[in-house]
């Protein structure tokens, strides 16, 4: 039996324009969509109302959406970054992919993850799946982050597609 490969939905609730869900199809491999709900300490305020509300309902449409080509959505509860280590342990995964997320806390969740996940034999990746340009790949003239629009613009065009 081929090991399954993990897509880890969280920001990005949407089938089209997915390049993790887009390597994990190509892969040939089953694949598992999961999606963890979180309530511990992550840097940001828990959801409120009107949030859970529209989770919930991205959620489900995202099922719809997935049943629609033959798969599901896969809800779990808990610490993210165990959660994703568990399952993939207990799936024996052969792989875990997401669309990586840049706040602060963020970044540091998902290099934690890759890492444990990576340690415990589990292939790890990330993609862009928000931006034109990574933040690091369009840099000032002394080789920091843009913090001008017009400039950053410039510098995405001068580097070219």
């Amino acid at each position: 039996m081929t090991s399954p490969v993990i897509v880890w939905f969280r920001d990005d609730l949407r089938l089209s324009d997915n390049p993790a869900l887009t390597h994990a199809l190509a892969s040939g491999a089953p694949v598992l969509c999961a999606y963890v709900m979180d309530e511990g300490p992550s840097g940001k305020r828990p959801l409120g109302g009107a949030a859970r509300w529209w989770l919930a309902g991205s959620l489900k449409a995202l099922d719809v959406s997935l049943r629609a080509i033959g798969g599901r959505l896969h809800v779990f509860a808990g610490d993210q970054s165990q959660l994703i280590l568990d399952l993939s342990q207990q799936l024996q995964a052969s792989e875990v992919v997401w669309n990586r997320r840049y706040g602060g806390t963020q970044t540091a969740i998902d290099a934690g993850v890759k890492a444990a996940l990576r340690q415990a034999g589990v292939s790890a990746m990330s993609y862009n799946g928000h931006l034109l340009n990574e933040p690091w790949t369009v840099t000032s003239k002394v080789g920091g982050p843009m913090k001008v629009f017009t400039p950053y613009w410039r510098a995405a065009l001068a580097k070219g597609a």
